[in-house]
């Protein structure tokens, strides 16, 4: 882990530098480019989101979730519930 975090600085230089010494390219981009980069950028945030939706979903519902704990024993006993 110590690696990696040694290394996003000079990755950021690297990219810094990059963008410094750019170059004009004379190039054609249609628009169908740039849909399609927000295609990907769509794409890669639904994946993310898929990814994580149950840290996601504890993050809204920490609340409930922490009532829910502290009321199911109790109601397990008075009602003779099976659960544990």
């Amino acid at each position: 882990m110590r690696k990696l975090l040694w290394l996003f600085p000079i990755a950021l230089i690297f990219v810094g530098a990059a963008m410094f010494f750019e170059r004009p390219a004379y190039a054609y981009a249609d628009p169908g480019t740039g849909l399609l980069a927000i295609q990907a950028v769509g794409s890669a945030l639904v994946a993310a989101g898929w990814y994580l939706r149950r840290k996601i979903y504890s993050i809204f519902h920490r609340e409930s979730a922490d009532r829910r704990e502290d009321e199911t024993p109790a109601a397990a006993e008075s009602e003779g519930s099976p659960l544990p």
